[in-house]
């Protein structure tokens, strides 16, 4: 939200609830448990800066500070726990930069245009999801979360970022990622939508058209469709730069880092066996095969991606202190954690190693933000929550283990705003009265029919088909299993990504607006496709 080459020299002469706001920001580095004397001059900090912050709306003098400074606050509130002042802050944020006329700024321009986009960027990470009693309309309800968001994202397009004169010649400048990284958020906070969507009895399977699955699995692919090359992890040397100049660009790498998690977060949440599981509890069919298929190679490779990332982060010394990051973390270690049970020991130990790895992450981040030692602590729970269910012996003699898990804390912990409270799936820090519940309606149903743990993605559910095969019987290769389901691997000619179309270009020389395949390339193709299974059957 500020300048970057003179806020450090500027920020003695900014006003004084500023300042306070960035005070708070710094109690939280180097990582570490706050002390009992810290955190009691965390609250004296906040509770001047909101005084000062509150002087100034009761007398009418908003200045661009005002608005920062509340940004500041929603995010420290949010990292702290504190969801519904953190959503207070923002929307008065939101309400005060939408009195000013179109085209117009406050203060400085530059900055102003920052703040608008931080604005439409934390109302898309951390805005609040409608929580509706009963199960809604999905096109309603998701509609309904992304009109918090219509305002201020209209604004935010049409006051777009100027330039700084220092970046004009920069060919990864910071303001280009900036603009797809809020497009990422935009289409992270309908998939947050999704997680925490209440699903009626007549609500359409995931392969429906029509389905909340679907609808935001299109708004993935649409995003993925126009994201350009240049910001691709394939283009960008992260494991191979030096860590000294991430440091320097952190301005570039920090929004970089945070999409290709988030981009790979979306499907993996999409996807996560359980929120499927929710959406088939009350199917009376059989689950097509290719869609079981489907989902298990998403968030196979999905997951596989994050690990990737956090293996890259440790490598290079990258400190990332981003509650959003730390909550796709956690997505991906409930699904290792579903597979640390099943029979296939490859699997087995690949979901207990890529657990291990998700929480040491989440412990190094949980010292800077409570919210994400909430987090590390419910997984914790969750974790122990596992028990064994006898099993009862079939006409077969088949006595396979099966286990319980506490599908209602698993919920809490996927929906962003919920997995950073202690002991309460919502917020009622700022009441001060009586909370009565409607108990029908306080908890979703979550139904039974379907084996999270201990099942690879869904194929535990109670609709899913037995003992088959997606590959004719001919086929001797060696296989491997998704549930009872078994798919060939292992001996099968792999081609590289890029052996049908030739070697890998320099993206840095091709123009991306005209990067299409010619008819020549797909001839090509088909000849290099028929070639390689020839091979096979001579």
């Amino acid at each position: 939200m500020f300048r970057q080459e003179d806020f450090l020299d500027t920020l003695k002469h900014r006003d004084t609830e500023l300042q306070l706001a960035v005070k708070m920001l710094t109690y939280r580095f180097p990582p570490g448990q706050i002390s009992a004397d810290k955190n009691a001059a965390l609250c004296l900090l906040s509770a001047s800066c909101r005084k000062l912050v509150t002087d100034r709306i009761y007398d009418g003098k908003i200045r661009l500070s005002t608005l920062q400074t509340l940004c500041l606050l929603s995010m420290i509130s949010f990292s702290e726990g504190y969801v519904m002042q953190a959503g207070l802050d923002l929307d008065m944020a939101n309400y005060f930069a939408s009195g000013l006329p179109l085209g117009s700024s406050l203060g400085d321009p530059f900055e102003y245009s920052l703040c608008i986009q931080a604005i439409s960027l934390l109302q898309s990470l951390q805005g609040s999801i409608p929580d509706v009693a009963k199960p809604a309309n999905i096109q309603g309800t998701l509609q309904s979360a992304n009109h918090l968001l219509e305002f201020i994202n209209y604004r935010a397009e049409r006051f777009s970022l100027p330039r700084e004169p220092s970046m004009q010649t920069e060919p990864n400048d910071n303001q280009g990622i900036l603009t797809y990284m809020s497009q990422a958020a935009k289409v992270w906070h309908l998939a947050r939508a999704y997680a925490a969507m209440r699903i009626g009895p007549d609500s359409p399977p995931p392969w429906n058209p029509q389905s909340d699955y679907a609808l935001v699995n299109l708004r993935n692919l649409e995003l993925d469709c126009r994201f350009p090359l240049v910001y691709r992890f394939a283009t960008n040397n992260f494991g191979e730069v030096p860590p000294e100049e991430l440091q320097q660009r952190r301005d570039y790498w920090g929004p970089w880092i945070f999409i290709q998690f988030i981009h790979a977060a979306i499907p993996t949440l999409l996807n996560h066996p359980f929120l499927l599981s929710l959406r088939l509890k009350n199917f009376r069919h059989m689950i097509p095969q290719t869609f079981m298929y489907q989902s298990f190679d998403l968030i196979s490779k999905h997951t596989a991606w994050t690990i990737c990332y956090l293996d890259l982060l440790e490598q290079q010394q990258f400190e990332i202190t981003d509650p959003t990051i730390a909550h796709a973390v956690v997505i991906v270690a409930t699904i290792h954690l579903q597979h640390s049970f099943v029979e296939d020991s490859v699997l087995r130990t690949k979901a207990q190693r890529g657990y291990d790895k998700c929480m040491r992450f989440l412990d190094h981040m949980g010292s800077n933000w409570p919210v994400v030692f909430t987090m590390t602590q419910k997984l914790r729970k969750l974790q122990d929550s596992i028990t064994t269910v006898p099993a009862i012996s079939g006409g077969s003699g088949d006595n396979q283990r099966s286990w319980s898990i506490d599908a209602q804390l698993l919920w809490e912990i996927l929906i962003y705003e919920k997995s950073g409270h202690d002991n309460s799936s919502s917020d009622k820090s700022m009441y001060d009265d009586i909370i009565t519940s409607d108990t029908e309606h306080s908890e979703q149903d979550m139904g039974g029919g379907f084996a999270i743990v201990g099942s690879a993605g869904i194929s535990g559910h109670k609709g899913s088909l037995r003992e088959i095969s997606a590959y004719a019987p001919q086929d001797k290769d060696p296989y491997e299993t998704l549930g009872n389901l078994a798919t060939p691997s292992g001996n099968r000619p792999r081609m590289q990504e890029s052996s049908i179309f030739g070697d890998v270009p320099d993206f840095g020389t091709i123009d991306q607006d005209n990067f299409l395949l010619q008819a020549e390339d797909f001839g090509r193709a088909v000849t290099d496709w028929m070639n390689l299974h020839m091979a096979d059957i001579s």
